[in-house]
């Protein structure tokens, strides 16, 4: 229902654009929309670990075929088009209820990501798709002295797909994982503190202390004079 509604107002927005620009991005938004509300949000090679109590079968980490079905042992493949990550514990408790009586099923995507830059912890790591971006941060080591977290963004196949702008936006809100719609692959990435930065850091001191070290000099002159005259 939010992303019906998200969608909507998004197609809205796009009618009363003050530019071409502004428009056709609204609409590419909107399109997105649609179509993860269409296909849903996993993919082929997407990974899911589900644990179903008292079921050492079912509880395993299984991954998408090709075709969005998921093969699990014992019962048929289960179809996960159309599927959302908030919508995915239910519609597999659901399913499982078909073959198994009143089973207990939890259900978490997960999503293997690059972090990059001034990370702790660069490399992979995989997270639960409810899991929000600071976590994400912080489960990597957190960020580095200097890193510049206000310039961090999200890049898909070498190309900005969540630019800085809205990366700090998902902070300021605690999106997830999912709620951003990051994918295996995907590179979060921090800028590091540059060498240049601290040698400008020592400059901009220097520039400071300076001054007061002539000022310094020149009282200590001063007062020897005043001691040498009769």
């Amino acid at each position: 229902a939010e992303l019906e509604q998200a969608a909507k107002a998004t197609e809205q927005a796009a009618t009363v654009a003050p530019d071409t620009k502004t428009r056709d991005k609204l609409l590419a938004d909107a399109t997105a929309l649609r179509q993860r509300l269409r296909n849903g949000d996993f993919l082929p090679g997407d990974r899911i670990y589900i644990v179903v109590l008292g079921d050492s079968a079912l509880t395993d980490t299984f991954t998408v075929r090709g075709d969005r079905r998921l093969q699990l042992p014992n019962i048929p493949d289960v179809t996960l088009s159309g599927v959302l990550d908030s919508e995915l514990n239910t519609f597999l408790t659901t399913e499982l209820s078909r073959y198994l009586k009143n089973p207990t099923v939890t259900a978490t995507g997960m999503v293997r990501l690059t972090l990059t830059g001034g990370i702790a912890r660069n490399g992979f790591l995989t997270f639960p798709v409810d899991q929000a971006i600071t976590d994400v941060l912080m489960t990597a080591g957190g960020i580095g002295p200097g890193s510049k977290l206000d310039e961090a963004e999200v890049k898909r196949a070498g190309k900005t797909f969540i630019d800085k702008k809205a990366f700090q936006e998902a902070i300021r809100l605690a999106r997830t994982v999912g709620d951003l719609a990051l994918r295996d692959g995907d590179e979060v990435y921090v800028p590091a503190a540059t060498a240049t930065s601290g040698i400008q850091g020592w400059v901009k001191v220097l520039g400071v202390l300076g001054p007061l070290f002539l000022l310094i000099r020149l009282v200590t002159n001063n007062t020897g004079r005043n001691r040498n005259l009769p």
